[in-house]
């Protein structure tokens, strides 16, 4: 059995050339544009005493699959701009939802979450069949519907949810999905997520 929830995350698009952005804001402060790239480490400098308004400059947007239960969580973080798959227009036809891997490893669970899950999906396609609209069935379906969203972040937005989002205390699939997002993150914005 893994240990790993059945999410996707992508990066989608971010700033050109984030950390010379963020440098030259930084620098511009302090008026010292003319050392822009010429001090390794400035800006985990800047970020370690604070000073993090310049990296709200960047920005990454990314696609990801993953729980509703998870997106209702990721969605408190206001600093954004969020695009999710409606289940109210958008009508649900096979039955799609997240297993956690807590259940898979109990047998007993398992079969009490599979067989709610059957009856919830079941639910929904009479509910269907008899003439409701989709925005009115939807409301027998569980929060472990996959669902897939766009989520666009500032820098330092980033950094908030990766700090508390990965921590042991976060819901296991929303600390897979940070998790992610920090490995990623730290590839191709070194200079601003090395300390995560």
């Amino acid at each position: 059995m893994s240990n790993e929830y059945d999410v996707e995350v992508k990066l989608l698009a971010m700033t050109p050339d984030p950390q010379t952005l963020i440098e030259s804001a930084g620098r511009l402060c302090w008026d010292t544009r003319d050392k822009t790239g010429t001090v390794p480490g400035r800006i985990q400098r800047w970020i370690d005493v604070g000073h993090e308004s310049m990296i709200e400059h960047a920005s990454a947007t990314f696609f990801i699959r993953g729980s509703r239960a998870m997106t209702h969580e990721l969605v408190r973080h206001r600093i954004a701009s969020y695009s999710q798959r409606s289940q109210r227009y958008v009508r649900e036809k096979e039955v799609s939802y997240l297993e956690p891997p807590e259940v898979s490893a109990n047998a007993e669970a398992a079969e009490v979450y599979r067989r709610s899950m059957a009856a919830a999906w079941d639910a929904y396609a009479r509910l269907l069949g008899v003439g409701l609209k989709p925005e009115i069935a939807r409301y027998v379906l569980p929060n472990a519907c996959y669902t897939e969203i766009i989520c666009t972040w500032n820098f330092r937005e980033l950094r908030h949810i990766i700090r508390l989002r990965t921590s042991p205390r976060a819901l296991p699939e929303i600390r897979e999905v940070a998790q992610r997002l920090r490995a990623i993150l730290k590839e191709h914005a070194p200079q601003v997520f090395a300390d995560l």
